[in-house]
């Protein structure tokens, strides 16, 4: 068989600010992340990742797959993009050939002949893919690639579905008296989940998936289709509303709809979030609120890599980048992106936030880097994690890319 590798593509920039922190494949879709359904899809073991050398250290503690590993061209080599959401089965297409999704790639196969023709060294995030276009036969692909943040959103309803659709419904956990579970032959919750008195889990619009030593405690409110990972407390009296998506190890309450937490992130009091990607080790504060609909119900635009880009929506929260605390009170504008570890200390921050800005009332500046790390290892050690060497050298990568990378919208 052909060896498979899932490759990092030109328009990582185009999702910042999550992909300073991951590779696209490790972005958060449905119950799980775009590799998971890659592997379930692709159903074959996949040879490798292929990302940006910054990048590699943090990706080989995170997944066991080889990455940046030498490519022989005995065999050819299938490349797919880090970007797929894929919803079918993918068969092994003939050599030479690609699937183009518009002008972007989906996936190439080449033969070991024009596998030999191309520079390995310089195939992340250049077009050095595209150029081999001429050498293959080229269609139209089915897929669904992430080009933007909102993608997710968008996209996270039906994954839900569909992830739901091929588990056994079933609820392994016993919810104490007076917790109440509507359809729940739409429902997936493993063992160890605590369900408090007064919980009202409503999957008779959509699938309920809940993962295992997760809390959700009384009065609270979920209405389906909605994933929570493991070790997740949802507080009492919050509502998660349909098409969310909660990773693993995060503490949530207040009103949160059609949302993406990546995991490890809190949001524990009151407040309201729509339409919103929140990174990892992310911290906001009581009241926080975010705007997901303009007063004119016009379309909602989105500064992305320095450009104030159309998003075609109507209902488009915030984008928050990894590390990032929010202080109390915060009120985010329509389709306001914050950077990597950024610092926001007042009510009404402006639309951008760069990374590594600490903005209050005094206004914007850059925050200390060794401020940035103390905080960064506090808050992992908090959820006993690790501030590793790999996550200081990523860290030391982001800082040096901020000042040329991130610009106020044009």
């Amino acid at each position: 068989m052909t060896p498979i590798f899932i490759l990092e593509d030109t328009k990582v920039d185009l999702l910042y600010p999550l992909t300073y922190y991951r590779p696209p494949f490790l972005l958060r879709c449905g119950a799980g992340d775009l590799l998971d359904r890659m592997m379930l899809f692709i159903q074959r073991p996949i040879d490798g990742v292929v990302v940006r050398d910054t990048m590699a250290a943090r990706v080989r503690a995170a997944i066991k797959l080889r990455v940046n590993g030498p490519l022989r061209n005995k065999h050819g080599a299938i490349f797919i993009s880090s970007r797929w959401l894929m919803s079918k089965p993918f068969s092994e297409p003939p050599p030479d050939t690609a699937g183009l999704v518009g002008h972007d790639i989906a996936w190439m196969h080449l033969s070991p002949k024009n596998l030999a023709k191309l520079d390995m060294r310089n195939i992340v995030r250049t077009k050095t893919l595209a150029d081999m276009l001429p050498q293959v036969r080229v269609s139209a692909a089915e897929a669904d690639l992430i080009e933007y943040p909102w993608d997710l959103i968008t996209h996270n309803g039906p994954a839900l579905r569909d992830d739901f659709s091929r588990r056994t419904p079933g609820i392994a956990s016993v919810p104490m008296p007076g917790a109440h579970l509507l359809a729940p032959e739409n429902m997936c919750i493993d063992k160890d989940v605590t369900i408090y008195p007064g919980a009202v889990l409503d999957a008779r619009q959509g699938p309920i998936m809940i993962e295992s030593r997760s809390e959700i405690h009384p009065h609270v409110v979920i209405t389906g289709p909605v994933a929570i990972g493991q070790q997740t407390i949802i507080r009492a009296g919050a509502c998660i509303r349909e098409n969310t998506s909660i990773g693993p190890n995060c503490r949530l309450g207040g009103e949160i709809s059609n949302c993406i937490f990546l995991g490890n992130s809190n949001k524990q009091h009151h407040g309201f979030l729509g339409q919103t990607v929140v990174g990892e080790w992310v911290n906001i504060g009581a009241g926080t609120t975010g705007s997901n609909l303009k007063n004119t119900y016009g379309e909602v635009r989105m500064p992305i890599n320095g450009t104030d880009v159309a998003t075609g929506l109507n209902f488009l929260g915030a984008v928050i980048g990894d590390h990032s605390k929010l202080g109390i009170g915060t009120y985010l504008s329509t389709g306001s992106v914050i950077g990597f570890s950024s610092h926001v200390l007042v009510s009404h921050p402006p639309k951008f936030v760069p990374s590594f800005s600490w903005l209050d009332e005094r206004g914007l500046k850059r925050i200390d880097f060794n401020k940035a790390v103390a905080i960064a290892q506090i808050a992992m050690e908090r959820r006993n994690n690790t501030f590793t060497a790999e996550e200081l050298e990523l860290f030391v990568r982001i800082a040096e890319k901020w000042s040329t990378v991130e610009s106020r919208p044009k």
